[in-house]
């Protein structure tokens, strides 16, 4: 079928079903997602804290760069640059939570029920699984940072096509 044929098909809706299908098989029949990954071995924990170390030395490098050039004067800068602030908080937040679990053992969590998990530590410290439990409500940190990213890149975006429609009138 050349593109140009298959373009056609699939704007008159002809084809529309087999998506549709295939969204229901999804709902109505779900297999497991495997969306987590568990860190097995020394390696795959020592990489991926890597990469935590990594994405927080960028964030904070992105930090200083934004102030330093005087992007701060920009709003959508200015929310870039708190996005970095909360993703550097969530990689200190990953870095500490991944070393309790799985580099140190000091932490592990025991499945109760479907809603009920039991933080074990290794001297019984309510301290360090209150610590703990906070830490793993890392959410809290990067669904801001997601946030303030998008809306800082949105003003961006706005201003330059301000700047875009002023250029073409002006």
């Amino acid at each position: 079928m050349r593109p140009e044929t298959l373009h056609r098909a699939y704007a008159s809706g002809r084809h529309g079903c087999l998506p549709a299908a295939m969204a229901a098989m999804a709902v109505l029949f779900p297999e497991n997602g495997f969306a987590t990954q568990m860190h097995q071995g020394s390696e795959g924990i020592i990489t991926h804290q890597a990469g935590h170390l990594f994405f927080l030395f960028s964030m904070v490098v992105l930090i200083f760069t934004v102030t330093g050039k005087g992007l701060v004067r920009e709003k959508g800068w200015r929310l870039i640059q708190v996005s970095a602030l909360f993703f550097a908080l969530w990689n200190m937040d990953a870095l500490a939570v991944h070393f309790l679990d799985n580099q140190i053992y000091a932490v592990s969590l025991e499945l109760i029920s479907f809603t009920d998990v039991r933080v074990i530590t290794n001297e019984n410290s309510s301290f360090l699984a209150y610590v703990y439990y906070f830490l793993k409500l890392d959410h809290i940190l990067c669904v801001p940072a997601m946030f303030f990213l998008y809306r800082g890149l949105s003003c961006l975006l706005a201003d330059e096509q301000k700047a875009s429609e002023k250029e073409e009138t002006g």
